[in-house]
């Protein structure tokens, strides 16, 4: 048969044979052909790489957006924050926070008592407390208490604490003492510790703990004060007034004094500063960045002959720019920068309480000026809040910018998508997928190349082959012939 003429099956099923009848190096030349075929692979890998490059930082930033919005922003947006108060006391008479109703002044509070809850302690006469010879039971703020016969003080403590959750009602036994202490763990007049007998047996009981045959009916006491000549009584030492959350701690007089939390309002405002720096400088630089078009992705091929110091090296100058002038993040960036250099009709803006954007050069970064800003906050609390908060005409700053980082979020979603989605249809996306399909049908196409070119090559072998049998037949006649 000639070599020439094999059907395709027949050829594809032969083992290579390199270079037996011609000499050829046949693994090299194809090695080299497919370099050559493969150059539009490596250019879509490549293509590839740099949307995946641009998905990621898109990415990273939407994340920093998102904290900049719920970690800050929000915060920025509600009242609370800028009616945020503290509260000075003798706290050896009562200690207090303030909620955001409290009115700033000044406090008289007298306390007189305060609450306490029930308490008894009883020296128990017998090491056995229920000698009776049969379970006994006794009544417990209402309810049965059981006293296994032959119980010890440890066994009647241990029935006791079985019941704290129905009767409020603890038990403790110091045995260096022989006392027992019963303790209500509620306070005021309305919290009792009530024990009695049901029974002859139960008041021998009640002789062995040290008790009455009556048994004990103990209550505790109200706390007792005046709050600007107002009087309060209250069955804890927890009292909520004038939106002021007090804990009464013991007797005597002292002042509440209610001032804006200066501190607390600022620290809000100044880690708002911080991470909108954060991040408007770091869209800054990516806008800017310089592209490097002397350094594309590094292929496969290329990574495998450098070391990986290097590698890193050029990936930082291809990667380098590959946001730069991208119209989502300029769109994001300058919208950033006009809200927070808005002002709030009939309030003022941020400059007005010590908020200033930097030089041109430096990108919109943001700058505080403490003593400033923590004066408007002592002296003018509301145009603070209303800046940042608005009015009921006038969307504020913090308003105005968490509207716009949602728009800007969700135009980021739309190009590079979420790690959070399931199926990704962002544009990037779309991309990366396009250019996968296109991968694989180039990669199917080189398979079949190769095959190919093998083919072809152990075509030419065989053809060489028998050419070489023939013409070592024609030499043997013809040596023959000349005999």
């Amino acid at each position: 048969m000639d070599p020439i003429t094999m059907n395709s099956y027949n050829v594809s099923n032969l083992l290579r044979i390199s270079g037996l009848a011609t000499g050829l190096d046949t693994d090299s030349m194809v090695q080299q052909l497919m370099k050559a075929a493969s150059i539009p692979l490596d250019k879509l890998e490549q293509q590839k790489q740099w949307y995946q490059w641009q998905q990621e930082d898109l990415r990273d930033i939407n994340s920093q957006l998102l904290s900049l919005r719920d970690n800050n922003v929000f915060a920025l947006t509600l009242q609370g924050t800028f009616l945020a108060k503290i509260v000075t006391s003798n706290s050896a008479i009562a200690t207090a926070t303030a909620t955001s109703s409290a009115v700033n002044g000044t406090y008289t509070i007298n306390v007189t008592s305060l609450a306490e809850a029930p308490t008894y302690v009883t020296t128990p006469t017998a090491t056995t407390i229920n000698n009776t010879g049969g379970d006994v039971m006794l009544t417990l703020n209402g309810q049965s208490l059981v006293i296994k016969n032959n119980a010890t003080i440890g066994d009647v403590v241990t029935a006791i604490n079985n019941l704290t959750s129905q009767t409020n009602v603890s038990a403790t036994y110091d045995s260096t003492l022989n006392k027992l202490f019963l303790v209500s763990g509620k306070t005021g007049s309305q919290s009792t510790i009530t024990l009695t007998a049901n029974d002859t047996n139960g008041q021998t009981v009640l002789q062995n703990l040290g008790l009455s045959t009556s048994g004990i009916n103990v209550m505790g006491s109200d706390a007792s004060l005046s709050f600007n000549g107002f009087s309060i009584t209250s069955v804890t030492n927890n009292i909520t007034v004038a939106g002021l959350n007090i804990t009464l701690t013991g007797t005597g007089t002292t002042t509440l004094t209610v001032s804006t939390d200066v501190d607390k309002i600022y620290n809000s405002i100044k880690s708002f500063v911080d991470s909108y720096n954060d991040i408007i400088t770091k869209i800054n630089t990516k806008l800017t960045e310089k592209r490097y078009y002397d350094y594309p992705p590094l292929t496969s091929e290329q990574k495998q002959a450098m070391k990986d110091s290097d590698i890193t090296l050029w990936e930082q100058k291809a990667r380098s720019g590959d946001l730069a002038n991208d119209e989502t993040l300029m769109r994001i960036y300058y919208s950033m920068r006009n809200v927070v250099s808005s002002t709030v009709s009939g309030v003022g803006s941020l400059s007005s309480i010590g908020i200033t954007t930097g030089q041109w050069y430096e990108g919109g970064k943001l700058y505080i000026d403490e003593t400033k800003l923590r004066n408007a906050i002592a002296t003018n609390p509301q145009q603070v809040m209303s800046i940042f908060t608005g009015t009921s005409t006038s969307a504020g700053i913090a308003q105005q910018l968490y509207d716009t980082l949602n728009s800007g979020i969700d135009a980021i979603t739309q190009k590079a998508g979420s790690t959070t989605q399931l199926y990704d249809t962002s544009f990037i996306g779309n991309r990366i997928r396009e250019i996968d399909d296109r991968i694989a049908q180039m990669q199917d196409y080189l398979n079949n190349l190769e095959q190919r070119y093998y083919a072809q090559f152990t075509q030419l072998e065989m053809y060489v082959s028998q050419m070489n049998s023939q013409s070592a037949w024609l030499s043997q006649q013809i040596g023959v012939m000349g005999k």
